[in-house]
Formats: structure tokens, sequence, C-alpha cells
């Protein structure tokens, strides 16, 4: 563990003692948003989301961890053809990711995390999963220590990041994508893409491109823009790098519903239905609903549920997550 990445172990643990007693103003001074209520309806249940703080600012520089990637950009103006292909491979980028890698062997294992999440919120699981595979996390550009870009971050530029890690990284062989939220739109695209590289799918809490559309089908044309409105308030606070991608989230929605997913290898699901002020029980049950629909006619895809964590599974049950996810190799073998 990397200098970093245990101050930021630490301050999770710190963050996890104050989360019971934090009222209004403790919870302002240390995230500048000023109402918790407001906050938990993005995060879920605080006290198992765990936030990581950066540890190069102070903690009112919250890194936010987005349980939802949707429904700020209206623009209906989709655009997929800047997506490169394993015919289409530009060779002379020089952008350099933080990266983390651990572990030898094969296949390797690649983790892509939510929207504005830094890598270290991979640290349990790719620890663990390290002593078997090679693993491999990184900050995408504009997120944790890797330099920032002047390119949207559409979906286009995710998977074409992505691409270029592995590429850099020489990783010629099987490849199993582990993604988080907003990281499971980026590996599906990926595997959609370059189909001949990847073995294996393993998605915790991932987007689903209808849920908020389907949510706000439910509340008032008022009450829907209301939301939408003090979420794009409160992202424009965050780090220019976390705004960026929430800015993409809207039109990355659209873009995903043309991404359907593989017949032809293991997709393993974890999914959380721990209720919140987001995740009711109503829509809760939306959002079982949608996930049944990437199973149909899927025996490749399971889907497993939990209900004693929030969004970020792999902060609030890593023993599990990690079971599952070595349990998913062997079978691969």
């Amino acid at each position: 563990m990397t200098s970093t990445e245990f101050e930021n172990h630490k301050l999770i643990e710190k963050l996890e003692q104050l989360n019971a007693k934090m009222n209004d103003k403790d919870f302002h001074e240390l995230t500048g948003v000023d109402n918790i209520n407001l906050y938990s309806m993005f995060f879920g249940s605080l006290r198992i989301a765990k936030p990581l703080f950066t540890t190069m600012k102070r903690l009112s520089s919250l890194l936010l961890f987005i349980p939802l990637t949707s429904c700020m950009n209206t623009t209906n103006n989709v655009q997929d053809h800047n997506i490169k292909t394993e015919d289409k491979i530009e060779k002379t980028e020089t952008v350099q990711f933080n990266t983390l890698i651990k572990g030898t062997g094969s296949p390797t294992i690649i983790f892509e995390s939510g929207l504005g999440t830094p890598l270290g919120n991979w640290d349990k699981i790719q620890t663990s999963i390290s002593t078997n595979y090679r693993t491999i996390s990184y900050d995408r550009k504009g997120i944790g220590q890797s330099p920032a870009t002047d390119n949207p971050r559409t979906i286009e530029n995710l998977v074409n990041d992505l691409d270029l890690l592995i590429r850099k990284n020489k990783i010629d062989g099987p490849i199993v994508l582990v993604g988080h939220s907003l990281g499971g739109h980026i590996v599906r695209k990926y595997q959609q893409l370059y189909p001949s590289k990847v073995v294996g799918l393993f998605l915790i809490d991932p987007t689903n491109e209808y849920l908020y559309d389907e949510v706000f089908k439910q509340m008032s044309p008022e009450s829907a823009d209301s939301m939408k409105t003090a979420w794009d308030n409160s992202f424009k606070k965050q780090p220019v790098g976390v705004y960026n991608e929430w800015k993409e989230a809207y039109e990355i929605d659209q873009i995903m519903r043309q991404c359907p997913f593989p017949k032809d290898i293991p997709v393993t699901i974890l999914s959380s239905y721990q209720e919140s002020s987001f995740l009711t029980k109503k829509n809760a049950q939306i959002k079982k609903e949608l996930y049944s629909d990437w199973k149909q006619d899927k025996p490749n895809v399971t889907i497993l549920n939990t209900n004693n964590s929030g969004h970020y599974i792999h902060l609030g049950e890593p023993e599990w997550v990690i079971t599952e996810l070595e349990t998913y190799l062997i079978d691969l073998e």
C-alpha cells in the first residue's frame, strides 16, 4: 500500500466514526454541501458508502463517489462514431495515467471505477485478487493523480483511454474487466468494441441506462427538475474532473441503450438494494426490473443481490465481493 493509499484508508476509518454522529454543520465543514439529507440523496447510506478524500487537499475537497450517472445533460445529440475499434487505433498518444499494477498471472484483471472516483477505492479488492492474478487499477484523466484533459469525458473518450491504458501496459492476453457504477458502462462498451480481448465482465452495482429516466417518470416535472438542478449545482462545486464526467452522464446513458449485454462470455452483476433517500422501495423495484431486462434470454448473466451495503458494495462488503470475484475467476479456468 502506498503512502497515499494508507492515508486514504485512515481517512475512511475516521469518516466511519464520524458518519454515525454527523449533523448538517459537521457535514458542511467536511464536504461544503449544506445539507446532509441532500447529499444522502446522491450516495445512499453514508455509513456504508465510505467516501474517500484526497490527501493532497483539505478534507473539504471531497472526491465524490457517485451512485448515479445520468439525467443532467438534456441534449439528444448522441455521437458514437469517434470510438476506436480494433481496426482504428492511433499510435502516437503520450498520456500518462496514475496506475497501480499488482500481481502476476492470467487473466489480467482491470478495475474501472465509478464516476469521479480515484483508484484507491479498489485497494482491498485489488490487493486480495493480485495474489493469483495480474491486476491493474488507474485514475481516469482529471481524477485522482492523473492529469486533466480538455477532451470531454464522453463514452468515446473514456473507452479510448481504457484501450490506451491496455496497450501502453502491453496487455495481450485475456482480460477480465471489473466495473463499478459508471465504470460498468465503460467496460461494457469496451467489450462491445474489442470482444477478442475480453473474456469476462464483473460488474458492481453498475449504472443502468434507463434507471433515472424511469424514476423521473414517477415524479412531477417540477420535482424532477428541482432534483436535477440540485444535483448539477452540487457537482459544479466539485473538482473539475468530477464535474466533467458528470456533464456527459446523460448522453452516455443514451449511447449505452445501443449496447446490449454479450451472450458469449460470463457476466456477473452484484446489485445493491439497500434503501436510501433515492433508492426507495418503489425505485428499488424499478431497478430490479431493469436489471432483470439485462438478463433476459442470457443464461450467461448472473445477478447477485445485497441489502447489506449501499452503492459502493466493494467498500461496504469487500469480503463478499472478493469471494464472488474469486469464484468467478476460478470458474473461467
